[in-house]
């Protein structure tokens, strides 16, 4: 029987012919969504059984503010400030605003940077537009133009970049290539980006955001997903696409999982890992368990106890150190369903606002006692190939950077430059600046004046003030990506108060809005009382005891130095999940 929801929902989408842009139908099964379901869709739909489409993997980015093209287009980039004068190139806002100096974070390790990172790759995914050869050209270098698909909506919209810039001062790397994010038109003639990956927090960067995908990566044999051994330990399978990462050793491969980026830098490869290993070892403590679970079940199920950990683990453990304050309704009170809050990443979001942990990327990382250089780890599957525990014992012990306007760098100069070939890289800040302006992402300002906040004048910045006036003709010219996260920080919490209005905003829709959500109550989807208690005793802590061969201990909050306030403690002292009690029939209640 269908609901009256879905009744009404299935007749509105025949009347508009939309049936399947809507999501009353789920993309990946074709059928209709039901409410006894127990278990999240692949895709992300039919979570929301009002509206089934909110969260899905393909969903347009929401706008908070109208965007901001040049001349009111729709199409065309932020190009001219509020005076008429030509807005800065990006790599200039990045050398001259956002300089290379050492700021490290005595109260953070490098594992928040990179949870920070593994979170991101969870809920967002822009695609870019779809082009052939390059964008750059001499001519452009020479001429200073505008690459003519910015005036026609076309891919292009390569950063020139200036003659007597620190790095790239050829007449060959002069031009940054970048390509505008794929996007579509709306019913306003207006483009608007999209999400290829579900917005929930449903660890789709571990099981993937479509079928296809998550089916490829399951081994459909007691529950598990396909693992390659390497010494008696298992890693990730091996992308088909050979050319999607650096190999320094014999034997290296680019790795796959539910997300393409996961071979952007070892320590997010290393997350996958953790989560891929847990996943496996979760599954055969269910099935000794339950003997009588087949293996769409043991899959299901595990999936749903991966999921609940990392939410716990980000909301429990990563947030406050973010947000600070400003983290306390998202971390107590009891947690209520609604389904009138919409999920969805907002523009805003995805573009600028969750870009802030580029800025804690530390110059380099220490493996195995040798110092390597932040540029030399990028898109190298060896160190997790080979050094699993020496990479786990970096990001738990050495600093990463305070998110402030200072970059390394090897993030702003050499961000994914081949190995033995200088300056082919790129930079992290200009290609963030250049990203708001092809979204439209209305400037600096007008992001504070809509949160409540003032407006800021050159000589009222926190920082950077002479730098900023420096490149930008105005203050009001400030792109948001740079003026943002040159704040000084909220009190208890890493970034500055704009930033954190727009995290936690979006935070608390992704909380608050999700059907699924493992402390919700009363529903069909939820774990009972005593199962939320066992999933609430987790920690990061003990999730890598339980995947990294030889660790023999970790302090108890991983975001953290170890100290006299957080020990180091050894792994057989963290607790653990009763499985048994994960595995309890459910009370009536929550099998309705």
């Amino acid at each position: 029987m269908f609901t009256l929801n879905l009744w009404l929902c299935l007749v509105l989408g025949y009347l508009l012919g939309v049936v399947f842009e809507t999501g009353c139908v789920s993309t990946e099964t074709n059928q209709i969504c039901r409410e006894g379901s127990l278990y999240r869709t692949i895709d992300g739909s039919c979570n929301n059984l009002l509206k089934p489409w909110l969260g899905m993997a393909g969903s347009v980015f929401r706008r908070i503010l109208p965007a901001q093209y040049e001349g009111g287009d729709g199409r065309t980039p932020r190009l001219t400030g509020r005076r008429g004068a030509r807005l800065p190139s990006p790599r200039l806002v990045s050398t001259a605003v956002h300089v290379s100096e050492n700021h490290t974070d005595t109260t953070a390790t490098a594992m928040l940077m990179q949870w920070a990172q593994f979170l991101d790759h969870d809920l967002t995914s822009t695609p870019k537009s779809v082009m052939e050869g390059k964008c750059c050209s001499h001519e452009m270098v020479r001429g200073g133009q505008q690459h003519p698909d910015v005036y026609t909506g076309g891919p292009c919209f390569p950063i020139i970049i200036q003659h007597d810039d620190r790095y790239f001062n050829t007449s060959d790397t002069r031009c940054m290539e970048f390509t505008r994010s794929d996007a579509r038109t709306d019913a306003n003639n207006t483009r608007q980006q999209y999400n290829n990956n579900t917005a929930w927090l449903d660890a789709s960067h571990v099981y993937g955001s479509s079928q296809e995908l998550a089916a490829s990566l399951r081994s459909f044999k007691d529950g598990k997903l396909k693992v390659i051994v390497r010494n008696g330990e298992e890693f990730l399978p091996e992308l088909e696409d050979p050319d999607s990462c650096f190999k320094l050793n014999h034997g290296d491969y680019c790795f796959k999982a539910g997300d393409s980026r996961v071979n952007v830098y070892p320590g997010l490869s290393l997350l996958h890992t953790v989560f891929l290993r847990y996943h496996n070892k979760m599954a055969d403590r269910l099935k000794v368990t339950r003997p009588d679970w087949d293996d769409e079940k043991l899959y299901q199920e595990t999936r749903r106890i991966v999921i609940a950990v990392i939410q716990r683990v980000t909301y429990g453990e990563f947030i406050q150190h973010i947000l600070g304050e400003q983290a306390y309704t998202l971390l107590h009170g009891h947690h209520v369903y609604d389904p009138n809050i919409d999920p969805t990443l907002s523009n805003v979001f995805s573009t600028a606002a969750y870009r802030f942990g580029h800025s804690l990327v530390p110059d380099g990382l220490t493996i195995s006692g040798q110092y390597v250089p932040t540029a030399s780890l990028l898109l190298r599957p060896s160190y997790v190939l080979s050094s699993f525990k020496q990479l786990t014992e970096a990001l738990l012990s050495e600093p990463c950077q305070k998110p402030d306007r200072y970059y390394s760098q090897e993030m702003t100069d050499k961000m994914f430059e081949k190995p033995d070939k200088p300056r082919t890289g790129f930079d992290i800040v200009a290609l963030n600046v250049q990203r708001g302006r092809d979204h439209g992402l209305p400037g600096y300002n007008d992001w504070r004046e809509f949160y409540g906040l003032a407006r800021k004048t050159f000589q009222t910045l926190d920082s950077g003030r002479a730098k900023f006036k420096q490149v930008y003709d105005s203050a009001e010219d400030i792109d948001l990506y740079s003026g943002a996260i040159s704040e000084a920080p909220v009190r208890g919490g890493a970034v500055g108060e704009l930033y954190s209005r727009i995290l936690s905003e979006q935070f608390t829709r992704l909380k608050y809005g999700d059907r699924f959500w493992f402390e919700n109550v009363n529903d069909v989807t939820s774990f009972t009382p005593q199962q939320v208690a066992e999933i609430s005793k987790i920690s990061l802590a003990k999730v890598i005891c339980e995947t990294v061969p030889g660790i023999g201990g970790v302090q108890r909050n991983p975001f953290r130095p170890i100290g006299s306030e957080n020990p180091r403690v050894a792994c057989g002292f963290l607790p653990d999940i009763n499985v048994e009690i994960l595995c309890a029939t459910p009370s009536p209640i929550y099998h309705k």
